[in-house]
């Protein structure tokens, strides 16, 4: 998650240009696919056991009537199963995460599963924020890139940062196929005043401004609202408004589309959250279409 991001002047995108024969299988998974952006339920990075496969299997049960799109964090921890599994449980497409692409375990893992589920796996995603949280630096991305190149050829790779990232710092960026923005309007200053239907707007309008400078697929990995705290303004009825109005608003195409973030409420997220403001920590735990405890939230039913 960002925070208190600024709509940034745009500058020329500077970004090398894709394998041709990428983009239809992407673009085509871009217009037909529901995704869903997925952490495993209870389950805290470096603090906890890794995810069962049962517990796994589980979550996608609960996930597979509404989507079938899945798009992970990381695949260290047992995680690159998740290919695997969501194959056998009927999904149609996953962009594979790794959150860390300077370990070269997580990487070698990753493409792994890439390479043993092609049907399945639509991209790999290298990194998640880490440009912009400087967890690691544009030439070892760079490197991962070009590792993920030479050996899973014809695997498309994304990318993943806060929107302002491609629009302020593409020098930074290495050649993608896909480009996986993180468009939160709670981050912006304007948004405790703004009517709620400037938020949806914004999203609209970022994912165009991308679609534009880039000539790229883009598909928006995180944004939406939390269904709590309650102190804070936020509530399910408001999460699940902001989802109908996003959905009629920015239907898929072959250029652009969106995720759904995120499958499960993430009560261990809060504790998480260095960068936050500690007043705005709390709302990272209530951004799930489900509670922790597989519960749809009204949001649910806007899926469509």
């Amino acid at each position: 998650m960002r925070w208190l991001l600024a709509f940034v002047a745009l500058a020329a995108l500077a970004c090398g240009d894709p394998p041709v024969e990428l983009r239809p299988s992407v673009a085509a998974a871009l217009a037909s696919t529901r995704f869903v952006a997925y952490t495993p339920r209870g389950f805290e990075p470096g603090a906890s056991a890794p995810p069962s496969e049962a517990a796994l299997r589980a979550d996608l049960a609960l996930l597979r009537p509404h989507f079938d799109g899945l798009i992970t964090y990381s695949s260290a921890y047992g995680l690159d199963a998740l290919p695997r599994l969501a194959g056998e449980a009927g999904f149609r497409s996953v962009i594979v995460g790794v959150w860390d692409p300077t370990d070269p375990a997580e990487l070698a893992r990753a493409l792994a599963a890439a390479r043993a589920e092609p049907e399945i796996v639509l991209a790999i995603s290298l990194g998640n924020e880490g440009l912009f949280f400087r967890r690691y630096d544009p030439a070892a991305l760079a490197a991962a890139f070009a590792r993920a190149r030479r050996e899973a050829p014809g695997m498309a790779l994304a990318l993943s940062e806060p929107f302002s990232v491609y629009l302020d710092s593409p020098e930074l960026l290495p050649a993608a196929d896909l480009w996986l923005p993180t468009v939160h309007p709670i981050d912006q200053p304007w948004f405790a005043s703004a009517p709620p239907e400037t938020s949806v707007e914004f999203v609209a309008s970022v994912v165009g401004e991308l679609e534009t400078r880039s000539g790229l697929p883009v598909l928006v990995k995180e944004t939406g609202l939390p269904s709590g705290p309650s102190a804070d303004g936020f509530d399910e009825s408001r999460q699940a408004a902001f989802w109908s109005a996003l959905a009629k608003r920015l239907p898929p195409t072959h250029a652009h589309a969106f995720a759904w973030f995120e499958a499960f409420d993430a009560p261990w997220k809060p504790a998480h959250a260095l960068e936050a403001p500690p007043e705005k920590r709390a709302r990272e735990a209530h951004f799930g279409l489900l509670r922790a405890d597989g519960g749809a939230k009204p949001a649910l039913a806007e899926v469509r």
